[in-house]
C-alpha cells in the first residue's frame, strides 16, 4: 500500500510538472476552444502498477505536435484565429484566413512539439522528482 501510494504521489507530482511546462509551450489555437486547455494529466492504479501520461484527446493535437504534409484547411477557424489573434475583422480577416490556408496547401505546417520538447528540457527534473520514489516509500511505512 505504501509503495503504490508513493509512486501515485511521485508520479503525479511529476506529470503535473510536466502538463504545466507542455502547457506553456503549446501555441495559441484557432478556434474558440484552445489546445492548452485539453491537454490534461491522468494517473492510473491497476493492482500494483501506477503508470501515468499527460496528453490532448483533441483531434488537432498531434498535427500541432508533428505538424502537417500541405493540405487545405477548413477556413472558420483560421478566420477565427486571424480575429483573435491578429485583430482584424470581416472581410479582410476573411482574406488574411484565405492567405494563410494557401500557404498551408503548398507548405503544410511546422511541428510545435510541445509535448517531446517539453520532455526532453525536462527529462532530468522529472527523473529527479521519480527518484524520490524510495524515500517517499521509506516516510509512509515509518
Amino acid at each position: 500500500e505504501a509503495s503504490r501510494e508513493a509512486f501515485k504521489s511521485k508520479i503525479t507530482e511529476a506529470l503535473m510538472y510536466l502538463e504545466r511546462i507542455v502547457k506553456q509551450a503549446t501555441p495559441f489555437g484557432a478556434g474558440p476552444v484552445h489546445l492548452l486547455q485539453t491537454i490534461t494529466t491522468e494517473v492510473n492504479v491497476s493492482g500494483e502498477v501506477v503508470e501515468g501520461m499527460v496528453g490532448t484527446p483533441a483531434k488537432y493535437g498531434e498535427p500541432v505536435e508533428y505538424g502537417t504534409k500541405p493540405h487545405f484547411p477548413p477556413l472558420a477557424p483560421i478566420k477565427y484565429w486571424v480575429e483573435k489573434k491578429l485583430g482584424i475583422e470581416g472581410k479582410e480577416a476573411a482574406s488574411v484566413a484565405f492567405l494563410i490556408a494557401r500557404k498551408i496547401s503548398k507548405k503544410g505546417t511546422e511541428g510545435a512539439l510541445m509535448f517531446s520538447d517539453s520532455w526532453d528540457e525536462n527529462e532530468s527534473t522529472i527523473i529527479g522528482i521519480l527518484d524520490q520514489i524510495p524515500d517517499e516509500i521509506l516516510r509512509r511505512i515509518q
